[in-house]
């Protein structure tokens, strides 16, 4: 029985070195062009697949570098935006020049009815179902020549506050 298992054991090894070096000295893409038969072997097809894949990488690659370049240019130009806060309206709209990227209600209570729903928004102003407490409006400029907004405060994002630290005893 030990002899058996030396014998399958040495049958095994001679053809994992068979198989390892199978292409000999060429490239697989070398080994698998030189016979159109071995187009169908699993070494041929799993470096087909191989290629194919890099190919997709790169790509992917050039359209990553070209959405990279597209971004630097957007965050070249100038942009200005601003916030109206209005209160007790039905309605929230910028000034000409600007678009509306955002349309918030900021307050609301039980008598005035609770939060309102919005109806309808696009570029120009934002449509709710009744007249809310207050409501914030985000306009957004951009260009060389900004256009002059009125009756808006420009505000930055509010700086984190840290909290003292507590002494440990």
């Amino acid at each position: 029985m030990r002899i058996v298992s030396i014998i399958a054991a040495c049958a095994l090894g001679l053809l994992a070195a068979g198989c390892a070096d199978r292409t000999g000295n060429m490239t697989i893409a070398d080994w698998c062009a030189q016979d159109a038969s071995r187009a169908n072997t699993d070494i041929c097809k799993q470096h087909h697949d191989t290629e194919s894949l890099g190919s997709r990488i790169s790509d992917v690659l050039g359209l990553t570098h070209h959405a990279q370049a597209t971004a630097d240019q957007a965050m070249a130009r100038n942009v200005q935006c601003v916030t109206r806060t209005l209160r007790r309206v039905q309605d929230g709209a910028c000034d000409p020049g600007y678009t509306l990227t955002s349309c918030t209600q900021t307050h609301y209570g039980r008598r005035a009815g609770g939060l309102a729903i919005l109806r309808s928004i696009n570029d120009t102003q934002c449509h709710y179902n009744q007249r809310v407490l207050e409501v914030q409006v985000r306009c957004c400029a951009m260009g060389p020549n900004l256009p002059p907004a009125t009756m808006v405060t420009a505000t930055e994002p509010p700086a984190a506050q840290t909290p003292p630290p507590q002494p440990v005893s």
